[in-house]
């Protein structure tokens, strides 16, 4: 199953606030049957998040999902062109 939206990453917005947080979710969501996340963090005037921060972030939250042995088919995630 695939969750299409999901403030997974750590840090980003008002989900997730900590990697510890974003490790929980990511256990309950394979709990759940889902294998793969698309990461949806808010791009507002709130919350300013660039393309590179949010790919790098994506890609932190996956080696530590692979080092705490956490199965997932992957982690994905949508970036509007519009984020710069």
């Amino acid at each position: 199953m695939i969750d299409i939206h999901c403030h997974i990453l750590p840090g980003l917005d008002d989900g997730a606030k900590t990697l510890v947080d974003s490790l929980m979710m990511a256990k309950a969501a394979v709990r759940q049957g889902i294998d793969t996340i698309i990461a949806t963090p808010h791009h507002n005037h709130k919350y300013v998040n660039s393309r590179n921060n949010i790919i790098d972030m994506v890609d932190y939250l996956n080696e530590n999902i692979t080092d705490n042995s956490i199965p997932s088919n992957n982690l994905c995630f949508i970036i509007s062109e519009g984020i710069s």
